[in-house]
């Protein structure tokens, strides 16, 4: 009896794994087919460069993606003097994660650890809490489609390997972190010195606030823990513990809130600003400077990349677009599309370990605020960061922008219905007077791009001569945008991560792509068979 239903189980595995290999090749084959029925006129014309010294310093650039990496990598290529094609697929820049994020520019980062880990699994699993330790959350920050993701072999690939390096880090990785704050610090700074510039607009159109953050905690053990360790974390960000009148004499608007914080932690020299209105002003600047060289085309989507093996490595060749074909020829290639760009790996056979993690965000003028309703006054709206463990509230000019939620569901930019309404309600209990305003803001989704092991994937992927990837690391990433968008500079004009380490301060080599976006041919094809198309804003199944 036994070996009768094993042979049976073996003959259910085999027709189930026969059918889920049927469908997958179904699936890649409808890939295959979108793809040869795209255009194939020449949509951009690239010479081969002559061997002058004129052409060996500027170089010819297509950056693949239009949200505020690609953007400001565009805009440092071209001050130094080299020819930039930008493809987004949207109708305007910075669309996506760069119009969600919060706007924070704390020299900090997040820390990938076993910590994180426990926070993730305690929100998915609820039951896991009695394991680990814990109480009951009011509110959910990460959030899981169950469907979406363990149906997706990326998810699974990435997913091991998050819990690989949180939970067995490498003898390597507090050196990489560290390496990875003083990048931090160095990007930040490149990003304040154009905010601070009076000659400079930025800060007026970008709503640059400069007056800190405030962390609130409403958990006395917890508040104790903070005022005896103030710094702790991967900061550089001063800071002093606030308590009672201490935090509404900083920040008035607290008084409102309906559970009333313990104490906060006010990191005094923080700067905040809108990073969708600043990759908006640097688009504007490359496109009306005649001393700047860069074309953007919009609602342009790459639905294939071909490459060719060139002596040791390999190049692309060709970008085949919904509007035309691209023949790469000289130019350097940086895929800087945030969490699509393991699509964009995916079509050259590379896994490039980058899982979208879903934020929501709202925005409320403040004028209108104050306008419409009469009881409101201007100490009742947030002047500065006001945040918890669950929700980033900035104050960007008349903006107030309120962001929270971490949401696996695959590359989905809807809104979840009932993740929504508890973003709506928490949004609520801290800013009650708001509530009117919070109720009819439109929400919105972003993608940050989260890399499995924290890192950020900065620099030339080794398997290939002409291209480079800047992505990640996931959690507000986007005042690195300056940095990393100097460090592509440098390596397209020729510099080493040697060179780039002694003249910036950090060691570039420690972002380095190599070794984590991995040729996997197999692997690709796999995962572009589950998503089903080629990069599209609503992936199917």
């Amino acid at each position: 009896m036994t070996s009768r239903l094993i042979s049976l189980g073996s003959k259910a595995l085999a027709i189930g794994g026969t059918g889920v290999c049927a469908t997958a090749l179904y699936r890649y084959q409808s890939v295959l087919k979108e793809e040869s029925n795209s255009p194939t006129n020449e949509l951009i014309s690239f010479s081969h460069q002559q061997p002058s010294a004129a052409a060996a310093n500027k170089k010819q650039c297509i950056i693949i993606g239009g949200g505020v990496v690609g953007v400001t990598a565009a805009y440092k290529l071209a001050l130094k003097g080299h020819s930039v094609v930008l493809l987004e697929h949207n109708s305007a820049p910075g669309k996506e994660c760069s119009s969600c994020a919060a706007g924070g520019m704390q020299r900090s980062n997040p820390v990938v650890d076993k910590g994180t880990w426990i926070a993730v699994t305690k929100s998915f699993v609820p039951f896991t809490r009695y394991l680990f330790g814990g109480e009951h959350e009011p509110y959910q920050f990460f959030h899981i489609d169950w469907f979406d993701t363990l149906s997706d072999p990326f998810f699974l690939r990435w997913s091991a390997t998050f819990a690989k390096t949180s939970l067995f880090p490498s003898s390597d990785q507090n050196r990489l972190q560290m390496e990875q704050l003083s990048f931090t610090n160095y990007a930040v700074k490149d990003m304040v010195q154009m905010m601070e510039d009076k000659k400079d607009s930025m800060a007026k159109k970008s709503g640059f606030n400069p007056t800190g953050s405030l962390s609130l905690s409403y958990d006395v053990v917890d508040a104790k823990k903070k005022a005896a360790n103030p710094t702790h974390g991967n900061t550089l960000e001063p800071s002093k513990q606030l308590a009672g009148e201490d935090i509404t004499s900083v920040e008035p608007s607290v008084i409102n809130q309906e559970q009333k914080p313990t104490s906060a932690k006010f990191e005094f020299e923080t700067c905040a600003a809108s990073s969708e209105r600043f990759t908006e002003e640097l688009a504007d600047r490359c496109k009306n400077d005649p001393k700047l060289d860069v074309k953007f085309l919009y609602n342009t989507r790459v639905k294939a990349v071909s490459t060719a093996q060139e002596s040791e490595r390999r190049k692309v060749t060709q970008l085949q677009t919904n509007k035309g074909v691209i023949d790469v020829k000289d130019a350097q290639v940086l895929v800087a599309a945030g969490a699509w760009t393991p699509h964009i790996a995916a079509m050259m056979g590379l896994y490039a370990p980058v899982y979208p993690l879903k934020g929501y965000a709202m925005s409320i003028s403040a004028n209108e605020a104050l306008a419409s309703n009469t009881m409101l006054t201007a100490s009742d709206l947030p002047t500065r960061i006001v945040c918890d463990k669950y929700m980033f509230t900035s104050r960007l000019g008349d903006e107030v922008r309120i962001t929270s939620i971490g949401e696996f569901s695959g590359w989905s930019t809807s809104p979840t219905a009932s993740v929504e309404k508890e973003f709506r309600r928490e949004a609520v209990r801290q800013f009650p007077l708001l509530e009117s305003f919070i109720k009819q803001a439109k929400v919105k989704c972003g993608h940050r791009p989260y890399v499995s092991d924290g890192i950020l994937l900065l620099g030339r992927v080794q398997e290939f001569d002409n291209l480079l990837v800047s992505a990640g690391p996931g959690s507000n990433g986007w005042k690195l945008a300056m940095g990393s968008g100097s460090v592509v500079e440098m390596l397209v004009s020729g510099k080493t991560e040697d060179q780039i380490s002694d003249e910036l301060g950090f060691d570039a080599r420690s972002f380095s792509p190599a070794g984590r976006v991995v040729d996997s041919p197999i692997f690709a094809k796999l995962c572009r068979a589950r998503w089903g198309v080629s990069m599209n804003a609503n992936m199917i199944f």
